[in-house]
């Protein structure tokens, strides 16, 4: 694979979490979204080198992921505090996909 084909993928995935998580914080298909998000991190994990700061990146966000769909939904605070861990873990993977070295064009998910 060039390279210059392995950061399109790559970028592509990322703008597919964003577009995901902007879904989920409307409420929409929060399984669907989950399942996009997650099948779009083990897409990237292939992508890249093997980092541990991307990896644990990778897992935080999954994490957090799973946990806003798991949970019942419930009073705005809660479900929006839930929002903004996802947001800060999304940030944090495109910060440690950078400090890879990781060519990045994002279109962001904090909107």
């Amino acid at each position: 694979m060039t390279p210059g084909l392995q950061i399109e993928m790559l970028n592509d995935r990322i703008n597919a979490i964003a577009d995901a998580i902007t879904r989920l914080r409307q409420g929409e298909r929060r399984h669907a979204e989950a399942r996009s998000v997650r099948g779009n991190l083990m897409d990237i994990l292939d992508l890249i080198e093997r980092n541990p700061g991307v990896d644990a990146a990778v897992d935080d966000l999954r994490s957090g992921v799973c946990a806003l769909v798991e949970a019942e939904p419930s009073e705005g605070g809660l479900e929006a505090r839930r929002v903004r861990l996802i947001c800060d873990a999304y940030s944090r993977l495109l910060d440690r996909l950078r400090a890879a070295g990781t060519e990045l064009a994002d279109k962001g998910a904090n909107g």
